[in-house]
């Protein structure tokens, strides 16, 4: 994968084939049933797919091939894990701002202490 040469940015839908064993036309119709499968396409219209897009492709083949989801099945499986995922960053972010907050306030507490003491 992109993994194997990290100099390699974009790949055409023949390498994507390829490198994630399924045919041209499989990606081109999971693009159609999958919305957030949606790569690029260069100046020619050719498809021009980046590591993300691959490792979502991955994501779908397991899903559909391994774990025999129904493409429908897929579909709310992504919308689960993606849901999760956003739902995680918002924690994590929250938890920055508490931080930075609790920073601000033993900083003001010190510019307090300093004010009292004149």
């Amino acid at each position: 994968m992109g993994k194997d040469n990290p100099s390699k940015i974009f790949y055409k839908v023949g390498e994507v084939s390829q490198l994630v064993g399924v045919e041209s036309y499989v990606l081109r119709y999971w693009e159609k049933m999958f919305p957030q499968l949606n790569p690029e396409k260069d100046d020619s219209g050719q498809r021009i797919y980046i590591q993300s897009d691959i490792d979502l492709i991955l994501q779908i083949k397991h899903l559909l091939h391994e774990e025999r989801y129904t493409i429908d099945g897929a579909k709310k499986r992504l919308r689960q894990e993606k849901k999760a995922t956003d739902k995680r960053k918002e924690i994590e972010n929250n938890q920055e701002i508490y931080e930075t907050l609790r920073n601000v306030k033993n900083i003001l507490k010190e510019v307090m202490a300093i004010l009292e003491k004149k």
